[in-house]
């Protein structure tokens, strides 16, 4: 009896001890890991990059970016990814630069969304007819995902929640950027949106947040004027730490943001903000 219950501890030991080191898993810095996430039967494709040092199951924790591509990196219909999200201008500095990984550690997310479902929905406007933003989008499937992929990441993974970045590429970017941070305005401690807007009437969550918006005379999708909109309507609600809008005047969406994720503020900027 008295050898049948040590053989038991001894076996259960060693279970333990087994669930403990898978759980203490080591993650590499120098990789971006391919990830479906699964929630109420839709699936959310993305890719993330641990910081150095990050080993799951640990106490110390790290700054959490979300990078939103534009409409350069959509992925097939169905749900398949696409592998130009690699060379999108912020995951670049990432993955191409480990100087980037070591100045600025943080686990980087990158979902993506198909273009028939975009992070977030609104008409697209053209050199002749300007499309007002909607006041009360109703959420997409990808921008509900996106909620809820960044939520179970607050929740189990070893996220400092001071410190949680949103970065929008371009205008379907951009624009997701702010329609997430508005919906959930208490998660960020920083946004930027290179080339997005959402309707003035909507930013008032965000008037506590630090915001940074980029444009250019020469987008047309979501011209300039929605942009500006976008950092009037938060003076108008008392923002004292949106920035105006940095106009890149004849830059193409494109240019524009790989010329904003190159300045030498760019990342420093946003890695000093906390709540």
């Amino acid at each position: 009896m008295h050898k049948n219950i040590l053989s038991f501890i001894i076996l259960l030991a060693g279970l333990l001890l087994s669930q403990s080191v898978l759980a203490q898993e080591k993650k590499d810095p120098d990789r971006f890991y391919y990830r479906v996430f699964s929630s109420g039967g839709d699936s959310l494709y993305y890719r993330v990059l641990y910081p150095k040092g990050y080993v799951t199951g640990e106490k110390k924790k790290y700054p959490l970016l979300i990078v939103l591509h534009g409409d350069d990196a959509y992925a097939s219909e169905g749900g398949h990814t696409n592998n130009k999200v690699y060379e999108t201008p912020v995951v670049s500095l990432y993955r191409g630069h480990k100087s980037v990984r070591d100045q600025f550690p943080a686990i980087v997310v990158v979902p993506q969304c198909e273009e028939m479902d975009p992070w977030v929905k609104f008409s697209p406007s053209d050199s002749v007819n300007v499309r007002p933003l909607p006041d009360d989008p109703e959420q997409t499937y990808s921008g509900e995902l996106l909620e809820r992929l960044v939520k179970y990441y607050l929740k189990h993974y070893q996220v400092d929640k001071d410190r949680v970045y949103i970065v929008g590429q371009g205008t379907v970017g951009g624009s997701g950027a702010l329609d997430l941070a508005v919906r959930r305005p208490k998660w960020f401690a920083a946004v930027v949106s290179m080339g997005g807007a959402v309707s003035q009437e909507r930013v008032k969550p965000l008037k506590k947040t630090p915001v940074r918006l980029y444009s250019s005379n020469a987008i047309t999708k979501v011209p300039i004027t929605q942009v500006n909109d976008v950092y009037i309507g938060l003076k108008m609600y008392g923002s004292q730490v949106v920035e105006p809008v940095n106009n890149y005047g004849s830059l193409d969406e494109a240019e524009l943001v790989k010329t904003v994720a190159t300045l030498p503020d760019f990342l420093s900027w946003i890695f000093s903000k906390k709540k």
